[in-house]
């Protein structure tokens, strides 16, 4: 007698894991990496490059009428946001001169938390010398000499022992050791500007006193324009210290603008042509956390110009977006000097950019409204989630277990408003992303805007999900919720992920976590409904007696979420695989009918280490300065210094037990999960227990949930953010699909049919194998 299906898939427990391993092999070497060609430079110095720091400038400030050197620069010039996060939340200007200085997120002492000690008045070393200009002529400027740092060893050394061993003085050091010079302007400019022992060739106090000769004797000028932030009201005087932020007088900004606008422009006037001119805000001291300004351009008779552009990195890999730490490699680059290992910034670039310089400002002013909307909500966000999924699981607890066989009528209607509102739970990270198809940061109310698009959306998939006649089954509508996060991730992930960009449950250009790829939140999202529709399709698929195309499908699909997930540049995220790989192989095995052992389980593990290892190879063989953190961090490992990343992110991963909100989530829902779910109600077994009679598949899509959630806690610097957002999607489809088997086993009373479950609902008793629809 012939071996029936599932005898076949029995006889072979090996063949699930080995078709696993064989499928993202093959997909690896099929697609094996493209030689890419690197991104025109913005643009390199055939004269000295000028480094000018603005903390607290925004494009909203650069306007035609109140700063028309600026708009001027921003007409003809490179122009981009920058991300400012340093190695604290908040960054102020001493942070931001360290991290240009070290080329890495520093940090300097505190006075208060949203208040940075000033930067140290630099002492000099010697008398004023004479400056040799490039004519030959000697010119003798008496306004400043070498000047050192007082207390500078203390910022080296609190830096050198952070977690991000940042190494203050790289960029000085640099110039230095090539044989060029440095001139700063300004206390905070020296710090940028100081060598590794803390000293700047030439020092001046205000940019007054720039002259041509000054400039061209000086292979690097750094200048503080701070007139926009709190620590220097107006330009500090010598002998002078900085005054207390507390006893700052009210002073306006558009005074202040004024005045940054016009020393730029007087600067541009005296800059030797082919000079680098690069404009950074290089911090953000007063008000919330924003985006500041960056612009480069190259000194022509006139003015500033370069190719009209946006600026854009291979940190950010995103058009018009740069970030703080890429400032010191482009001025590096610009020097003609070679990029230093420590420096975790990238080069600019140029990327095309709207015709009209109004449009690619306005581009730039929403892009930061919706980065400063979305960091505000998301505290409330996530508050508001946690408050939401608690009361669902506490109304669903009393509608699986409160209504007597007297209250059938009012029973029926509750646990389908049970049924839709769990559904609406779990739609609710796929809402966010799409949220973002509508462009809610142009409107005048952006908060409102963006609430009323998450809502909608939400509303969107949840209709779809019950309207269609996939909602008669116990996994339809489920399946199509979960589907529909898994197709929106991944499509997301293959046109640069937009979507997760400036979304709630995505990633925000200000806290800098992420700025491409897939974030450890939408991870968590994306490999749950992934394996939660890969469980839906496969109970429709066995139950029509398919068994071995719903293992291929299983395959198939996990195949391609875990090679997206991890390629450098698509996914890029190292932890995803390592925690996808052993739940899809747990919801695979499931699935084919292989019981699950030791064995196999390591199989997976293996691997799980053979795609990462095969993933982190192929980008360690791109150049240094276009590998993403996959090369880095095996070049890292390769050298033996891949410990301080691994003690940052066991730190952080730690560090989120704090978070008691997601930490709650997590608890309630595992424990309606396994206690409220399974607890019997009015028949002999729990509601969990009797889904699974139903949907066998359901207890592979939860199990292999559970699984990734598990090792994404234990692998993610984002700790028990995994599991929390995990169990948002699979605790809330799963509770879809008991209300389902308590539906069709309680026998509802003559009345009108249930406007989402129909006459599917009108089943009566116990419904054995033998009666139950296939799907």
């Amino acid at each position: 007698m012939p071996p029936t299906r599932d005898q076949a898939v029995r006889s072979a427990p090996g063949r699930s894991a080995l078709l696993l391993l064989l499928s993202l092999t093959a997909v690896l070497v099929w697609a094996a990496p493209a030689c890419a060609h690197p991104p025109a430079r913005a643009g390199t110095a055939d004269g000295p490059v000028v480094l000018v720091g603005v903390p607290g400038l925004l494009w909203e400030d650069v306007t035609a009428r109140d700063t028309p050197t600026l708009w001027r620069m921003a007409e003809r010039a490179s122009i981009a946001n920058v991300s400012i996060r340093t190695a604290t939340s908040r960054t102020c200007p001493t942070d931001g001169w360290l991290s240009v200085s070290a080329g890495q997120r520093a940090f300097s002492l505190r006075e208060r938390f949203t208040v940075c000690e000033p930067a140290p008045r630099p002492q000099p070393v010697a008398a004023p010398s004479a400056v040799e200009g490039l004519d030959g002529v000697f010119e003798h400027d008496t306004a400043g000499g070498e000047v050192w740092i007082p207390g500078y060893g203390s910022f080296v050394q609190r830096n050198d022992t952070s977690v991000f061993e940042a190494p203050v003085g790289l960029l000085g050091q640099a110039v230095r050791d090539s044989g060029g010079s440095t001139l700063a302007v300004g206390p905070g400019a020296a710090l940028g500007a100081a060598d590794a022992s803390g000293r700047v060739d030439r020092y001046l106090d205000r940019p007054e006193d720039l002259t041509p000769g000054l400039l061209r004797g000086a292979a690097l000028t750094v200048v503080e324009l701070p007139e926009l932030t709190r620590l220097y009201p107006s330009p500090p005087e010598s002998g002078e210290g900085p005054a207390d932020p507390d006893d700052v007088p009210a002073w306006e900004r558009d005074t202040a603008l004024a005045t940054v606008d016009a020393r730029l422009r007087a600067l541009i006037r005296i800059l030797p042509e082919g000079a680098s001119l690069m404009v950074v805000g290089v911090s953000m001291d007063t008000g919330p956390s924003e985006l500041t300004v960056a612009l480069s351009g190259e000194a022509v008779p006139g003015g500033v110009e370069s190719a009209s552009g946006f600026l854009a990195s291979d940190s950010t890999r995103r058009a018009g977006l740069v970030a703080l730490t890429d400032t010191t490699p482009t001025v590096l680059a610009a020097l003609g000097l070679d990029l230093a290992p420590p420096t975790s910034g990238r080069v600019w670039h140029t990327a095309e950019r709207p015709p009209t310089t109004e449009a690619a400002v306005a581009r730039l002013v929403e892009f930061n409204t919706a980065a400063t909307v979305v960091g505000a909500a998301i505290p409330g966000f996530f508050s508001g989630l946690v408050a939401v999924q608690l009361l669902i699981y506490a109304a669903a607890a009393g509608a699986l277990h409160r209504y007597s066989d007297g209250q059938r009528a009012k029973r029926a209607l509750v646990l389908s408003v049970t049924r839709v509102v769990a559904l609406a739970g779990a739609s609710f990270p796929v809402a966010s992303y799409l949220a973002n198809l509508v462009p809610w940061w142009t409107s005048p109310v952006p908060f409102l805007s963006l609430l009323g698009c998450v809502v909608a959306a939400d509303a969107l998939v949840v209709a779809l999900a019950v309207a269609g006649p996939w909602r008669r089954s116990i996994l339809g509508p489920m399946t199509v919720v979960a589907g529909a996060t898994t197709a929106v991730l991944f499509l997301d992930l293959c046109f640069g992920a937009s979507l997760q960009m400036n979304a709630t449950t995505g990633y925000s250009p200000i806290v800098a976590g992420r700025f491409y790829g897939i974030g450890n939140i939408a991870f968590a999202t994306f490999a749950t409904g992934m394996l939660m529709a890969v469980a839906g399709c496969a109970h429709v698929l066995i139950s029509r007696g398919y068994r071995h195309t719903a293992v291929a499908v299983a395959l198939a699909v996990g195949s391609a979420t875990v090679l997206i997930v991890g390629w450098p540049g698509l996914g890029t995220d190292f932890g995803g695989v390592i925690a996808l790989v052993p739940g899809l192989a747990v919801t695979t095995m499931m699935i084919a009918g292989v019981r699950i052992t030791p064995a196999r389980l390591g199989a997976a593990c293996a691997t799980g280490v053979v795609v990462i290892g095969s993933l982190a190879w192929s980008d360690l063989q791109r150049p240094p300065t276009e590998r993403s953190h996959f090369g880095t961090f095996a070049a890292q490992v390769a050298d033996g210094e891949a410990g301080t990343v691994l003690v940052r992110k066991l730190a952080a991963m730690l560090g989120t037990f704090g978070n008691w909100q997601l930490t709650l989530l997590a608890g309630c829902a595992l424990l309606f999960l396994f206690v409220v779910l399974n607890r019997p109600t009015n028949w002999r077994m729990g509601a969990l227990q009797r889904a699974y009679e139903h949907a066998p598949t359901l207890r592979a899509g939860l199990t292999g949930s559970l699984v990734t959630a598990l090792a994404g806690f234990a692998v993610n610097d984002s700790g028990v953010a995994i599991p929390a957002i995990a169990l948002t999607v699979a605790v809330p489809l799963t509770l879809s699909a008991c209300v389902w088997a308590l539906q069709r086993e309680d026998p509802v009373p003559p009345g009108p049919p249930d406007p989402v479950e129909g006459l599917s609902t009108h089943a009566s008793g116990h419904c054995g194998h033998a009666r139950q629809r296939p799907v």
